[in-house]
């Protein structure tokens, strides 16, 4: 498959499932549609834990199997749904001439109160205006006496007798055909096509094209753990510790929806662990960010209005211009977070849309479920808003319009209890998760990324999203989008009486700054434990800030453009709007070229920087890996090294199975097996005290764990890491090793219990390693070392095996400095130089 099928395979398998599952549960198609990606990661993520639970394999035969019987339950929430509030049912029908007889009390309260001598509103027209606009008490007046006026008091008409009943399902608000959603949608796929097009064309150039391997720490992690869905047929988050604690097997959480889902791409698409993991790094947020963002423009307008259509659009469409959204989140390797992240917008915008059509709940929770089941830390942003839209609208504006003050305490606690059963519903099922993810929360909470810079240098580097490694983007510009931004805001204050995207937004400028530098008294208190769960890392913390700012942009743009095209004048309100649309377009495309022109060569980089260089992995590494895979037993134990090498990309590149799966330090015991592994490597063959042919615990530990091969890349990843002095130098000493294969800083030693002498000296036949073993690093004969029975074994190769049992007690600890006498004489390191092991 080319880059291009790859592309819209994983984009088929993000959204199909959550489209139709979405779909089944009740709600229009355009609505389904923006749920789908976050709704299948949910629907992936439950069925990667599920299925942990029971011994079948997360496979396409069982994640279909659940995805099944969550389309039943979505038809069952449909169907009830519509027997309590649809046509088709008396109790339906009951329910809804109910909810329309409240209306019109609740407006005929209204109207009396403006005209006492009105007659009552009951037109469905009307009834929709009067609506819409109380929350403007101050314009009901005039917007509703020419209607009154013009309407015959009467009382509530049969619903299947209103105008709306008998209205055809294309031309119902939502609909597939409603216009209202074209322009967003192609503001959606424009902006996804610029951000999947470009990131996709620029991994095509990089060393490997799709199959490069990102030079970074999480990456490998979260390549890894989809070679090991593959092999295992394990996603659960909490069995992650079968792969990464390879001796203890301890039980370790860790998130894996993202990787749940990019398990697809390579199981459907047929490509490896690292072409699928490139893919989904750019698809998801890709597709998640224009949307989100979109969808945040829309909700925050609060209406189906032109400029609302327009500001979506354009929201979408811009939002690939943030050097502090995607660009960077990518270029850190922090794919799975900015995954989740990129799709808040949508889960926020399900939340908002419960309170007035409570249908929505069932996609709200699964698309929670999606998004936490990717990084739990998205949550806090999904959080915030609804708190935030909650206190500054929903409480004064309830979904459904009260009479008295009973009913009006009702209709608010009404809103609350939908909203917390849907969050309720979205997190029950993940209790045992969350239970257990909550012991790694402290972790992530040591994380700091304080600046020394002051509190202006702080709110300066917010506001303009100048975080970390954005310096990159060399003569970036965005002080029109702040403008843009900044008229946004006063028309969502000023018109819409938005108070809670501004709120919002200086509330994520606020975390971005603690994190910075962090505040003091109440405000840290309050900041710091949220930041926290971002590992209080600005680059991080920044995203939201980014989606906000530019949603905002996007409507700033719009109400110029509205203006400009003299929307105010309501007897041209058609030719307007016509003349809107036809001045998008150019608009749109001189906001592309603008954009793009600014971020062009920093976005390049965000994505090839950390794949052209060899920091982790070179070409030379990839040949040894190769090599390696082709040699006795390399599948049948473990390969040991060192985790801050990055040899453990092997185990994602061709399977190798590697001791080391991730950069962070297994679960272990002070003496465990890989510890002596790890920072005794020299002593393997070396002996004891004394006693020079007994077997060492460092022996043992091969044995138990089937290590059969050390791999060694020097150097580390970070230049404050310690350098193994054992492993890296003291392995060319190692009586027990022997060095299969060199080529520059690469090296492959074989540990000789776990091979006969032919399988070694076939791998160390000349043209097998790329530099001559026999003369750079040649094995001692039988004769030199005083082992030879017979005058035919004097110039035979001789591979040191321990031949006697061990009978020493005490283990050696890591600290070179106290087992400084350990193993032998010969085996330990003087002055940081190896001394040979006669």
């Amino acid at each position: 498959m080319d880059t291009a099928q790859i592309a819209y395979l994983a984009v088929l398998i993000f959204t199909l499932p959550g489209f139709l599952l979405s779909w089944a549960s009740g709600i229009k198609v355009p609505w389904a549609a923006a749920a789908a990606m976050p709704v299948s990661f949910g629907v992936f993520g439950l069925a990667a834990w599920l299925i942990g639970l029971t011994p079948w394999r997360y496979d396409l035969l069982s994640v279909t199997g659940l995805w099944v019987l969550l389309l039943f339950l979505a038809l069952a929430w449909r169907y009830g749904y519509e027997r309590r509030f649809g046509f088709g049912s008396a109790r339906g029908e009951r329910g809804r001439w109910r909810q329309r007889r409240d209306k019109g009390r609740d407006l005929r309260a209204i109207v009396v109160y403006l005209h006492p001598h009105a007659d009552i509103l009951e037109n469905s027209a009307a009834l929709r205006k009067a609506t819409a606009l109380r929350a403007k008490p101050s314009v009901y007046k005039n917007a509703l006496l020419p209607v009154v006026e013009e309407t015959v008091a009467q009382e509530a008409v049969a619903p299947e007798q209103t105008e709306e009943a008998k209205t055809p399902w294309w031309k119902k608000p939502g609909s597939f055909v409603d216009p209202a959603w074209i322009i967003p949608a192609v503001g959606v796929i424009a902006g996804a096509r610029i951000i999947i097009g470009k990131s996709l064309d620029f991994i095509s150039r990089a060393p490997e094209g799709l199959n490069n391997v990102f030079q970074g720490w999480d990456v490998q992690w979260h390549a890894n753990v989809v070679r090991w869905i593959m092999e295992s047929g394990i996603a659960s988050p909490t069995r992650m510790g079968e792969l990464h604690n390879i001796e203890t097997q301890k039980t370790m959480f860790y998130p894996s929806g993202w990787h749940a889902g990019t398990y697809f791409i390579a199981d459907i698409g047929g490509v490896s662990p690292i072409e699928a993991v490139n893919v989904a790094s750019a698809v998801i947020p890709g597709v998640g960010f224009p949307l989100s963002v979109g969808l945040l423009a829309w909700k925050m307008m609060r209406g189906r209005s032109i400029t609302a259509q327009l500001g979506a659009g354009l929201a979408a469409l811009m939002i690939f211009g943030a050097p502090a959204g995607y660009w960077v989140g990518n270029y850190v390797g922090a794919w799975p977070y900015v995954a989740a992240v990129a799709l808040t917008g949508v889960v926020i915008a399900l939340f908002m849309n419960v309170p007035s059509n409570p249908r929505y709940g069932f996609a709200a929770a699964m698309a929670l479920m999606g998004v936490t089941q990717m990084h739990p830390s998205a949550v806090t942003i999904i959080v915030g808003a609804l708190l935030l839209w909650w206190l500054c609208w929903l409480l004064w504006v309830p979904a459904r319009p009260a009479h008295g003050a009973r009913q009006a305490i009702m209709v608010r606690l009404r809103d609350v209890g939908l909203l917390a059963a849907t969050g309720l519903g979205g997190t029950l099922l993940l209790l045992p998760q969350i239970l257990m993810g909550s012991e790694v929360t402290e972790e992530v909470a040591a994380f700091s990324g304080v600046e020394d810079i002051s509190y202006g240098e702080a709110w300066s580097k917010a506001l303009w999203m100048n975080t970390r490694h954005v310096s990159a983007f060399e003569g970036i510009d965005l002080t029109w989008v702040l403008w843009a931004a900044a008229i946004g805001g006063v028309a969502l204050l000023v018109w819409r009486r938005n108070l809670w995207a501004p709120l919002l937004y200086f509330f994520s400028l606020a975390l971005v700054v603690n994190a910075l530098r962090p505040f003091g008294g109440v405000w840290g208190d309050i900041l710091s434990p949220i930041g926290g769960l971002h590992y209080s890392m600005a680059h991080r913390l920044i995203i939201p800030v980014a989606m906000i700012l530019f949603a905002a942009a996007g409507i700033g743009v719009a109400v110029l453009i509205r203006l400009v095209c003299l929307a105010p004048v309501r007897k041209w309100a058609t030719g307007s709007a016509i003349a809107s649309i036809i001045v998008v377009i150019p608009v749109s495309w001189g906001i592309y070229a603008n954009l793009w022109s600014q971020i062009k060569t920093g976005a390049e980089w965000a994505i090839n920087a950390s794949r052209e260089d060899d920091r982790m992995v070179s070409a030379v590494d990839l040949r040894a890996f190769d090599w390696l895979a082709r040699q006795p037993h390399a599948y049948e134990g473990y390969i040991m090294g060192e985790p801050a090498d990055g040899h453990s990309w092997m185990y994602a590149y061709n399977g190798l199975p590697t001791v080391m799966r991730h950069y962070d330090w297994p679960a272990d015991t002070k003496d465990s097996d890989t510890r002596l592994l790890y920072w005794w490597p020299n002593a393997l063959g070396a002996g004891n005290p004394d006693a020079p042919n007994e077997r060492n615990h460092v022996d043992e530990a091969a044995e138990h764990m089937g290590v059969n091969y050390i791999v060694i890349s020097p150097e580390n990843f970070w230049m404050s890491q310690p350098r193994n002095e054992r492993m890296m130098d003291g392995l060319w000493f190692t009586p027990g090793v022997t060095p299969v294969y060199v080529e520059q800083n690469v090296a492959i030693f074989a540990v000789n219990e776990a091979f006969t002498d032919e399988e070694l000296e076939k791998m160390r036949e000349p043209g097998n390693s790329p530099e001559p073993l026999d003369e750079l690093h040649p094995v001692p004969t039988k004769g030199e070392a005083g082992v030879a029975t017979s005058p035919e074994e004097e110039n035979q190769p001789y591979f040191h095996r321990p031949t006697e049992p061990n009978n020493r007690e005490d283990v050696p600890s890591e600290d070179a400095e106290n087992d400084a006498n350990w193993p032998v004489e010969g085996g330990v390191m003087e002055g940081g130089a190896p001394i040979p092991v006669e």
